[in-house]
């Protein structure tokens, strides 16, 4: 199902001669820079993600064989028991550059437990009632 999704390169990168663990770690965070740049562009899984390639070992990402100019990817890793979760936000800042921004500390990033979001959420909610 999600090979078809991948580039020949990303096929690549995920099976040659590295560990199964650092295999599944490269898809995710292949997979992850896919979902959050489309859905910045508001396409989310409508989009053919074989159009997008994320090389995980030299950072680089290209749509459509080019590098998009003007978007900064904020990665970051959760550990959570015995769980590692990757995600990555993209947004469009404008400009000629293309960023990668990786570290566990991001000032807006939040952690929330199930219980404490729901909670959090209906407090909103009733505030703004």
């Amino acid at each position: 199902m999600f090979a078809h999704q991948l580039t020949a390169l990303e096929h690549q990168l995920l099976f040659s001669g590295i560990s199964q663990d650092e295999s599944i770690r490269r898809f995710f965070w292949m997979w992850t820079m896919k979902e959050a740049y489309t859905k910045a562009l508001g396409i989310g899984l409508g989009f053919d993600f074989s159009r997008v390639e994320y090389n995980v070992p030299q950072d680089i990402l290209r749509v459509d064989g080019e590098i998009p100019k003007g978007w900064r990817f904020s990665k970051f890793e959760i550990n959570e028991g015995d769980g590692l979760y990757q995600g990555v936000v993209a947004e469009f800042v404008g400009g000629e550059d293309i960023t990668f921004v990786s570290g566990p500390n991001h000032d807006w990033l939040v952690r929330f437990d199930a219980v404490s979001f729901v909670e959090r959420a209906i407090r909103d909610f009733k505030d703004s009632e």
